[in-house]
Parts: structure tokens; C-alpha cells; sequence
């Protein structure tokens, strides 16, 4: 089963576009400085852009290879945060972003603005608990900043 089938019913897939290449997600492993996450790789291979809705009030949008790729460049994620991989954000100014934070690697949350590990909240430790088990749905739903 694969994590589309799991979603909680917390979260609704609005928009999608066509899955990832091979090339595009071996093209983001060679950029990324941590090892991508297989669940986004399982992800990408289905669908890309993602735009959830989550529970009925605000999205989230989980990029493309080539979309992460090019946000982690425009925003100099890995200058401000090394070792880590933002792969979405909320529409609202907070990026999602895979790192070691101060609880373990896992799906943290940090403002565009603020891009300072210090200030990570975690969200889950996967972006599969997010979805599929609901962990850290009120860390996303708070709006951080």
C-alpha cells in the first residue's frame, strides 16, 4: 500500500501533477546532503507538487525533485541550515524540511524568514506519520510564525 492509499482523512490531495522521473529524483540525491527520505522518493514516483488540504482549513505542498532542488537553492536552505532538505511548506511562510534537530532527524517546520535550526519545530519523524498517522497535524495547523 502506498502512502496515497494510507492518508489520514485529515488530509485531502487537491492538486497533483505527473510523478517524478528517475533522473529527477537521482538528480535531487546527487544535490541533497542528507540521504532523501524513501517515503518522498515513494512519493515523487507517484505524483509531484502535491497540494493538501489539511483538515478543511489551510494546504500544504509537498515539491517536486526538481522543485526542492531549486526552493533549497533560491532560499539558501543549506547555507543557513547544513545537513538538512526542505522538500514543502504551508502556504504560509514556513518551510517543511527534513533534519537532525534537537529531537532526532525527522520533519521539522521553520519560518522563510527565520531559517535557524535553533528555531525548528518538529513536526513527525516522517512525513509518513504525518500523513498516514496524524503526528504532528496541530504542529502544522498552529502556523508557526
Amino acid at each position: 500500500m502506498n502512502i496515497f492509499e494510507e492518508m489520514s482523512s485529515n488530509f485531502l490531495v487537491e492538486v497533483k501533477e505527473p510523478p517524478a522521473s528517475q533522473e529527477d529524483i537521482r538528480r535531487l540525491q546527487n544535490f541533497s546532503d542528507i540521504t532523501v527520505p524513501k517515503e518522498y522518493e515513494e512519493m515523487s514516483k507517484i505524483a509531484t507538487e502535491l497540494e493538501i488540504n489539511v483538515n478543511k482549513l489551510m494546504y500544504i505542498r509537498i515539491w517536486s525533485p526538481s522543485g526542492c532542488i531549486e526552493m533549497n537553492e533560491a532560499h539558501k536552505i543549506q547555507k543557513y541550515i547544513p545537513d538538512s532538505l526542505a522538500i514543502g511548506d504551508d502556504e504560509g511562510g514556513n518551510v517543511l524540511i527534513y533534519l537532525n534537530g534537537k529531537y532526532g532527524f525527522g520533519l521539522y517546520m521553520v519560518g522563510f524568514g527565520n531559517l535557524d535550526i535553533e528555531d525548528a519545530v518538529l513536526i513527525a519523524p516522517s512525513l509518513r506519520d504525518l500523513l498516514v498517522n496524524n503526528t504532528g497535524v496541530d504542529v502544522v495547523m498552529s502556523g508557526y510564525v
